[in-house]
């Protein structure tokens, strides 16, 4: 869990921890066997700076950093690391590199997520009178999409991705409502004013987002964040869109697990409303 944990906290490291940061994602294997002021020498810095960048990524100390740095390499062993996009790239390579960059987002983001969480989440989600979805932009896709899943399980669900929209449907919001607010970067102003007025509505409010320091995610109720290479890939990237599509379809799988056999009735319903528009 420390190389995706290095990677989402990427983005918000200083300039002289992002340069140990590097370091670290370069080398792990090598990192395991220095001490701080070794590292640090490497980096061109001191060794406080890099107790400072194991605090900015919510370690201890460095010691612990090694512990878990050691765990890492050796579960990564067998795995492909994800490399940087470059101009001279071919077709081929990219379409390499971008579902590489996919299957290693997905992998990253199930050993991130706390299930504890994502249970309580889910029976919130589960007994809630309505829900009311907020994404922008890229989101906006990932937003309707889980109205539409979480709508054939019965739930009252509605996305609402028009910015004009947003804050009066979330001011409508009352307790037993619940918010949930889509962004990759966890800042999109749209949403993040619209999760603060459903909360002083007295809705219980979810966040997905890619980074854990983000607005989004620390001011919400509940909050799951997926992998996200900001050193690799540029903010947006594919791959973190389709680890959301994939929470909200394993957040519906859940949902029905707690009441198996509406789950069937609905989703036969369903799959007969769909028969009826195909040849």
């Amino acid at each position: 869990m420390i190389i995706p944990k290095i990677h989402n906290a990427f983005a918000h490291l200083t300039e002289t921890e992002q340069k140990i940061a590097s370091y670290i994602l370069e080398v792990p294997e090598k990192v395991v066997n220095m001490t701080a002021k070794e590292l640090a020498n490497e980096c061109g810095t001191v060794a406080s700076a890099v107790n400072r960048m194991c605090k900015s990524i919510g370690v201890e100390g460095f010691a612990k950093l090694k512990i878990s740095l050691a765990t890492a390499v050796g579960k990564e062993s067998g795995n492909e690391k994800n490399i940087p996009f470059d101009k001279e790239d071919d077709t081929e390579l990219i379409f390499n590199k971008v579902f590489n960059s996919g299957i290693n987002t997905l992998k990253n983001t199930c050993q991130m997520i706390d299930f504890s969480e994502v249970e309580e989440i889910s029976k919130i989600l589960a007994s809630a009178q309505r829900i009311f979805i907020f994404g922008v932009g890229t989101s906006s896709v990932v937003a309707s999409d889980a109205a539409y899943r979480f709508s054939q399980l019965d739930v009252q669900a509605y996305a609402y991705t028009d910015i004009l929209q947003m804050n009066v449907m979330a001011s409508n919001m009352k307790k037993g409502d619940v918010a949930f607010g889509i962004s990759h970067s966890g800042r999109t102003k749209a949403v993040v004013d619209a999760m603060r007025c459903a909360n002083k509505a007295g809705a219980t409010t979810i966040a997905l987002t890619s980074f854990t320091k983000s607005l989004l995610y620390t001011e919400s109720d509940y909050s799951i964040s997926v992998y996200s290479d900001e050193k690799n890939y540029p903010v947006e990237a594919v791959s973190a869109r389709i680890a959301h599509m994939c929470v909200i379809d394993a957040l519906m799988l859940t949902i029905a697990s707690l009441n198996y056999e509406d789950y069937s009735k609905h989703i036969s319903l369903r799959n007969a409303a769909l028969d009826g528009i195909r040849y």
